[in-house]
């Protein structure tokens, strides 16, 4: 636990930066910081491994680099920076100290930027081959997040515009600013609003030619089954020429991953509703007005995900 915390404040400060640059000094790697603090900090990473110390100067070891590549730091901001504030008071929330939503909240922005990383790594690749030759030109992706799968999108597609939506204000602003440090910024925009309340979204959103909704639907199954049924068949009514509607789920226990057991607990705490296996799914599309054309998997993905081709029922 100390060592994910200790990795994760690596990130957040300059210290991570400037180790990447080879050995430095003390003086160096502490500059603008708490020098007592900082001291002690780097011996306790050196005694576990992170860092080496060789003379007078730091510097990352192989298991540093590991911890600190793109895809450790964004597992790691997600379960300490996004989450952390729901797994410190487990003990409040099993008691009713504390209610989630109400006394604890996770941190959106942090959620959307993270899950972002791992997003554009693992799964943007296989998204865009579900889409390739379907002729969506505009796509509405449900649930943005930090809007990455869009702004991927975008990059490899220059004739692709797409809408963004989220409910959480702090994931959007982290879309946007994305969107414009990528320089997309004129073909997608971000808004507020909840993907389980078609009927209030932004007017902006029924300019959509295709649909994405990625990792939100299960959050759904809170209300039960028939409660997700009946907002697929939403989605289906109020986009009847959709060209594509591509529904991406994560897969608990589908190879007995040790990931699948804190990604499971986070969704415990948070009283989503739980992630389901792929014959579950099938039984939810089947009452449906849509039928399943395809499914797409990137094995080794974590959290590994399944990717759903939903087309009207004829």
């Amino acid at each position: 636990m100390h060592v994910c915390h200790a990795v994760h404040a690596l990130a957040e400060t300059p210290l991570l930066e400037r180790l990447r640059r080879g050995p430095r000094s003390v003086d160096d790697l502490l500059a603008g910081l708490h020098e007592p603090t900082g001291t002690g900090f780097l011996r306790y990473l050196a005694n576990r491994g992170v860092l080496e110390r060789q003379g007078e100067t730091y510097l990352l070891t192989r298991l540093g680099e590991f911890l600190t590549t793109d895809v450790s730091l964004a597992r790691l901001g997600i379960y300490v920076g996004a989450y952390g504030s729901v797994t410190g008071r487990i003990g409040d929330l099993l008691t009713g100290k504390a209610t989630y939503g109400t006394d604890v909240v996770r941190d959106g922005g942090q959620l959307g930027l993270h899950c972002a990383t791992l997003f554009s790594f693992f799964h943007t690749p296989v998204v865009v081959e579900a889409m390739r030759g379907r002729g969506a030109r505009r796509v509405l992706d449900v649930g943005c997040g930090g809007g990455q799968l869009l702004v991927d999108a975008c990059l490899r597609d220059p004739s692709l515009t797409g809408i963004g939506l989220d409910i959480d204000p702090a994931a959007v602003e982290v879309a946007r600013d994305l969107a414009e440090r990528q320089g997309v910024a004129d073909r997608v925009e971000f808004v507020v609003g909840d993907a389980f309340a078609p009927a209030d979204w932004p007017e902006v959103c029924y300019e959509a030619d295709g649909l994405c909704v990625m990792s939100a639907l299960h959050e759904h199954f809170r209300h039960g089954e028939q409660a997700v049924v009946e907002l697929l068949d939403e989605y289906a009514a109020r986009f009847p020429h959709q060209k594509i509607l591509l529904v991406g789920e994560p897969e608990l226990r589908y190879d007995g991953r040790e990931n699948d057991d804190d990604f499971f607990l986070i969704h415990v705490l948070t009283q989503q509703g739980l992630p389901r296996d792929r014959s579950a799914w099938f039984s939810v599309f089947e009452r449906s007005t849509l039928d399943c054309r395809r499914v797409y998997t990137r094995p080794g993905a974590g959290p590994r995900m399944c990717f759903y081709d939903l087309v009207p029922r004829r």
